[in-house]
């Protein structure tokens, strides 16, 4: 996918709602709930669709365990490389017990991990890395975005999600009015947004491009 754009501001979002309420001087609608209602629509879309996807390199340190996260706030861990290879993601349950069982001293180690479970932002390998390489661990993960502070910021979600935004705080919008019924078929717009945008979004290149089949007269 090519990279995204991220152009719009809180103004545009409270701009286009105002728009929808006839409430160009703001005296309905205030920045303050507006405000609240975009970072609380942004939360809820990362969390539907895992759009914010970010890369994190490291240094792996002989000896040392245990490494935090990113300074990101992160909302999944999508994979973890040590020495370009991807290390097994376990509970931090099944790691006690696999470790109990093999090795309770914890004396074994190796230049690539086993396995990594997390807890509390913390990520774990075992065995534990017996050799420091620059940048030899790699994070692939998705990012929690970032509350704006005033309606002036800009957005942390990319501009293909800039409707489904307005959308949702719409709908907000309409439930502090009151207006139940309408603020309902506004969240399932949001929805059904969301949803078609996360089936575009992992629609494979194989669907993108028709194949070329063999003909099985060619194998006769």
């Amino acid at each position: 996918m090519p990279a995204e754009e991220f152009s719009y501001t809180g103004d545009d979002v409270a701009f286009r709602v105002r728009s929808s309420f006839g409430d160009f001087s703001g005296a309905q609608l205030s920045d303050a709930a507006i405000l609240s209602w975009i970072n609380d629509g942004q939360r809820e879309i990362v969390n539907s669709n895992t759009i914010l996807r970010a890369t994190k390199y490291s240094n792996i340190v002989a000896g040392q365990q245990d490494y935090s996260f990113p300074e990101d706030k992160v909302l999944a861990i999508e994979a973890v490389y040590v020495n370009g290879y991807p290390v097994e993601n376990v509970s931090s349950q099944s790691a006690r017990e696999y470790i109990l069982k093999l090795d309770p001293e914890l004396v074994l180690g190796s230049s690539k991990p086993e396995l990594w479970y997390e807890r509390a932002g913390i990520i774990t390998f075992y065995p534990v890395p017996n050799t420091s390489v620059t940048n030899g661990l790699k994070l692939e993960y998705v990012k929690v975005p970032t509350s704006l502070d005033a309606l002036t910021g800009t957005l942390s979600i990319p501009d293909r999600y800039f409707n489904e935004l307005t959308t949702y705080v719409t709908s907000q919008a309409l439930e502090a009015d009151e207006n139940y019924d309408a603020a309902s078929y506004k969240l399932r717009q949001f929805r059904d947004g969301l949803d078609r945008l996360n089936v575009k979004d992992n629609v494979s290149q194989i669907d993108l491009y028709p194949q070329i089949m063999p003909d099985p007269d060619d194998y006769m």
